[in-house]
């Protein structure tokens, strides 16, 4: 698991799939996400979405980087695809979380 969960860590940030992340450890794509599904409750996609996400958050309040430059640089493809899973995960846009938590504002 620490392989797996490092292996996201690492290159969350770079177009990867759940299939590549079980392959890049040496274990069928199939059974690493079941193992990692049983052993975190959520699977390696999901996983590695949460770690985009939780990326983006940081580097909205911490950086002034366009939200654009963010999204993808934290992995996603296009902003479409940043925004709306951004959305879903925070229930804001990455713009209204940026405003939400800009401790400079304070």
């Amino acid at each position: 698991m620490s392989r797996l969960t490092m292996f996201i860590a690492q290159n969350f940030h770079k177009p990867i799939k759940a299939a590549d992340i079980g392959k890049a450890v040496g274990l069928h794509p199939d059974y690493a996400n079941n193992l990692f599904r049983k052993a975190f409750g959520c699977t390696l996609h999901q996983f590695l979405l949460q770690e985009r996400i939780s990326n983006a958050e940081r580097l909205l309040v911490t950086t002034d980087k366009p939200i654009t430059e963010i999204g993808l640089s934290c992995g996603f493809s296009t902003i479409a695809r940043f925004n709306a899973t951004f959305m879903k995960r925070t229930e804001c846009t990455p713009s209204e979380y940026r405003k939400r938590y800009d401790y400079n504002a304070l």
